[in-house]
């Protein structure tokens, strides 16, 4: 009786791994297809690279900050994916990081959760330029995600329908 319920016990345990493997396993599949869709956003504007953020939802307000750099005199075009959002995230955009004082509020969206959306540099330029007075171009950007605090989270073991990513897409006009 003893051997039966170990045996049990431990078939249980590699079920409910191979199912935990099995949900990863398609949560990457699926921002690897989101990767594909937020390139195909960007039309014109030949792939410069990608940033994919993943994080748990948690019971408390996180941010996590992105650092994009803007070479030359070239324009940029964002692709923001947020298909792998159980629940809606905040998207700011500074010209400085989160730790200077004197950083600018460059754009903010929500309702990121299911869609993708475009940030163009040039809009970015203009708007540091209006709010700062500078006549340069911004040589890079900081983006910060404001992940929302979650009441029912599982801060210490997250389940599958707490786990989030943004896949972030850069392209240059050429």
């Amino acid at each position: 009786m003893k051997r039966t319920l170990t045996i049990l016990g431990i078939f249980g345990i590699a079920i409910l791994f191979a199912q935990t493997a099995a949900n990863l396993t398609e949560f990457k599949e699926n921002i690897a297809s989101q990767k594909t869709e937020a390139k195909e956003a960007l039309g014109s504007y030949r792939f410069d690279g990608s940033k994919i953020t993943y994080f748990n939802f948690k019971t408390y307000e996180q941010i996590k900050e992105v650092e994009i750099y803007l070479f030359n005199n070239t324009d940029y075009r964002f692709s923001f994916n947020g298909k792998s959002l159980p629940f809606d995230i905040s998207v700011q955009i500074y010209d400085k990081g989160k730790t200077a004082s004197d950083r600018t509020l460059l754009k903010e969206f929500t309702g990121l959760q299911g869609q993708n959306l475009l940030v163009e540099s040039s809009e970015l330029n203009t708007t540091y330029l209006e709010k700062t007075g500078h006549s340069g171009r911004l040589k890079r950007v900081f983006v910060d995600y404001i992940i929302t605090a979650i009441p029912t989270a599982e801060n210490k073991t997250p389940t599958m329908k707490e786990r989030g990513a943004v896949v972030l897409v850069m392209g240059y006009k050429n």
